[in-house]
């Protein structure tokens, strides 16, 4: 893992870093915010190319004045990340995920996601349920929902009424599917509830961790 340089932006009260972590598909380019040995966090952009580490900017300050380590990233394929013949997805990028937390030595995770991202969670801690201990998902894109079911780990969800791109009612459903959950709901927000609603999802996904 390379440690590059400390990055400020007029939205953070605390310093980011970027950092490069090798995996199989190439270097993973990822920010990381909070203090080194916080509890940490790994999150996960969806699947279109307006997507990337920037998914989560608006969590990241907040979580880490929390006291959480939070490393966001841009999966192969997508950002500054080694650009490969098409993105990786499918159980490719579970096995990326878990190639960037053993890249990081992180012994215990909390996975964030969107969408597409949402999914590569929920295979990750199905693949790895000792390592990733909750998830935090906004309008996650399941492939397959009976793998909900077999998730040991408590889920927070978040959704908004008017997202566009997965409807509204099909949090219900999923949530269904899922053993331990809390969800969230939105009026506004789009496919991006949880960034989009960041002053109100933060202080809640803080809480959800620490229970």
């Amino acid at each position: 893992m390379f440690l590059g340089r400390d990055c400020e932006t007029s939205d953070y009260k605390t310093k980011m870093k970027d950092i490069w972590i090798e995996t199989e598909y190439g270097k993973v380019f990822g920010m990381a915010d909070g203090p080194v040995n916080g509890r940490f966090i790994l999150a996960i952009h969806g699947y279109s190319q307006r997507n990337g580490w920037h998914t989560w900017e608006p969590l990241m300050a907040p979580l880490a004045e929390a006291g959480f380590r939070i490393v966001s990233v841009d999966m192969p394929g997508w950002g500054q990340s080694t650009p490969t013949q098409g993105p990786v997805k499918g159980d490719g990028a579970a096995r990326c995920a878990l190639q960037i937390l053993d890249g990081l030595a992180v012994e215990k995770a909390v996975l964030m996601g969107k969408s597409w991202g949402g999914n590569v969670a929920v295979v990750t801690a199905v693949t790895r349920p000792t390592l990733i201990t909750h998830l935090i998902l906004t309008a996650p894109a399941l492939r397959d929902v009976e793998q909900a079911k077999q998730l040991t780990q408590p889920v927070l969800l978040a959704w908004a009424e008017d997202d566009p791109v997965i409807p509204f009612a099909y949090a219900a459903r999923l949530a269904a599917a899922i053993p331990t959950y809390q969800l969230e709901t939105y009026p506004t927000g789009g496919h991006s509830a949880a960034p989009n609603n960041a002053a109100d999802f933060t202080p809640k996904a803080v809480r959800f961790l620490r229970e």
